[in-house]
């Protein structure tokens, strides 16, 4: 039998994913998982409601490739009024999730060789999808205290190869939110040097503490260089709805448009006529949902503090913490699988997020008070007995 494609070689599973798979197997019967970015709450029932009346209406044929027309006309004035940019609906393309999103933008953008900028920590499929593009991934560390980007660190790695920068703020791992300093910088270098960005804003809707989401389309209102890349997934908690979006200048939009017809025709009716009810009736839900993460965002913040040996910044958005643990272990994998074990608590080893992660682990607060409360009281009697 003839191997299968090399790519696949360069590809490895997240280990958020795969500790998720073997913590399953050592049969705990208490086991408290945070580590994947979920959201425990139900998607709201006027959504559900929404997509059973378009089921029940026989809404469940093909779609524009595009999206549904009045769908990209709502995200279009929606993302207008938050962020003082006008777009139409033609520079909207609505996918199956963000993952769909992501792959088809940088299949769109890179070619062999081309570099391509991550922050690092960052999200592993970045990492994934510009391997399998056959580009280059060019890592840039973020100041290990701020979890946050120097434009001046990223200004000496860029060249004539550098092809796209992939922004990520509110941050997955890290819950950081880059100030307007930051992401204007980072779109002047991006002009001056003639290549693309990247914002993925899925957790643009989770900030805390009056805090600020800076999107690079404010500097770039054309969107001649900045492509967006949004979720209802974590807002509306509908990660099993499978629908997200682009938004983009409208030949980038139809280029992509060309990649994503080679791999689907279009996103879920039922999931897009779900989608549309988000859009329209569901801010008090996300409002709810936002003010609950805020509490647990404190409680474990409170709870972190007061374990010697954490080091916690203070995260603005998302829902993870990202504490430095490397005056227990600087391995985070084996510190990961030691509060498994010991405390039956499912952490993601930073490593997982690109070897500056290292020495820190990403706890999700997607998870109840009870369990949240729980898990700080596990992991705080257990790491007394931590030995490197």
């Amino acid at each position: 039998m003839k191997k299968m494609a090399k790519r696949g070689e360069l590809i490895e599973r997240p280990a958020y994913r795969a500790i998720r798979d073997y913590a399953a197997q050592l049969g705990y019967k208490d086991l408290i998982y945070l580590n994947i970015g979920e959201p425990d709450f139900s998607t709201p029932p006027n959504i559900v409601e929404a997509a059973k009346k378009a089921m029940d209406e026989g809404f469940t044929h093909y779609t524009e490739e595009r999206g549904l027309g009045e769908l990209r006309e709502t995200l279009a004035l929606k993302f207008g009024e938050e962020k003082k940019v006008k777009i139409g609906k033609d520079e909207i393309l609505v996918t199956n999730g963000s993952a769909e999103a992501l792959f088809i933008t940088i299949m769109s953008l890179v070619d062999p060789g081309d570099e391509v900028i991550l922050l690092s920590p960052y999200y592993p499929p970045y990492l994934s999808c510009v391997r399998m593009a056959s580009g280059k991934p060019v890592i840039v560390s973020t100041d290990r205290k701020t979890l946050t980007p120097q434009p001046e660190t990223i200004q000496k790695l860029v060249n004539e190869k550098t092809k796209v920068i992939i922004v990520n703020s509110p941050c997955n791992p890290t819950g950081m939110v880059y100030g307007k300093d930051i992401i204007k910088a980072i779109v002047d270098i991006a002009v001056d040097h003639d290549f693309y960005i990247i914002s993925d804003e899925v957790y643009d809707r989770f900030v805390y503490d009056d805090e600020k989401v800076w999107s690079p389309s404010i500097f770039d209102p054309a969107l001649e260089r900045t492509i967006i890349i949004n979720s209802f997934s974590k807002t509306y908690a509908m990660t099993g709805w499978r629908i997200g979006y682009l938004i983009g200048n409208k030949n980038i939009i139809a280029n992509i448009l060309k990649i994503k017809g080679s791999v689907n025709v279009c996103a879920s009716s039922i999931s897009q006529k779900a989608a549309l009810e988000a859009l329209k009736n569901s801010d008090n839900h996300v409002k709810k949902m936002l003010e609950e993460y805020a509490k647990r965002r404190k409680l474990v913040l409170d709870r972190l503090s007061k374990i010697p040996g954490f080091n916690c910044p203070t995260p603005k958005g998302a829902f993870y913490v990202f504490p430095d643990i490397s005056s227990f272990e600087r391995d985070s994998l084996k510190f990961t699988m030691y509060l498994l074990k010991e405390a039956h608590v499912v952490v993601s080893p930073g490593k997982a997020f690109g070897l500056e992660g290292e020495g820190h682990i990403r706890i999700s607060y997607a998870s109840s008070m009870e369990n949240l409360k729980m898990a700080m009281d596990r992991i705080a009697e257990t790491v007394k007995n931590y030995q490197t």
